[in-house]
């Protein structure tokens, strides 16, 4: 039973990193002008909501239940992130510490993970996390250095 606690303690924990990282790569789209930049962020943000259900998904097949505290903290974790008027980081910044952090809780998961269908799952989604951390840091690259033209120009 001890271990049941564990996991659903590592998921939350996993969850809650992904919902967060989402709303940064949101919160980063939001403040891209070009569109190129946006479906960027977007396609970023649907990818972390993905793995974020597909998570639910497994914590489901395994019947574990999430706490209704857990379910009820989500929205106020939303309106904290999305309130906030000046950070110490963008929120692109933000959401790349949150993928890592993301990749991980997966690996612990892993660890304690007895079914070898869910590792496979789990780790599908670090693979995806890793490919998208460094097309991140090519974006991130990218979007600097146009915002440096654009001052000196």
């Amino acid at each position: 039973m001890l271990t049941n606690k564990h996991i659903i303690e590592l998921y939350q924990v996993t969850l809650a990193e992904c919902r967060l990282a989402k709303l940064s790569y949101l919160k980063s789209a939001d403040k891209q002008h070009l569109p190129e930049y946006k479906r960027f962020l977007n396609l970023q943000a649907t990818v972390r909501n993905r793995i974020y259900n597909d998570l639910l998904s497994i914590l489901d097949e395994k019947g574990l239940k999430l706490s209704e505290l857990f379910l009820q903290n989500h929205n106020r974790g939303e309106i904290m992130i999305s309130t906030l008027a000046t950070e110490k980081q963008n929120a692109f910044t933000k959401a790349m510490g949150k993928d890592e952090s993301i990749i991980k809780n997966l690996f612990k998961i892993i660890d304690i993970e007895k079914s070898n269908n869910t590792q496979e799952k789990l780790i599908r989604f670090i693979d995806k996390l890793k490919n998208s951390f460094l097309t991140n840091q090519t974006f991130e690259k990218q979007t600097v250095g146009h915002e440096e033209e654009k001052k000196a120009g």
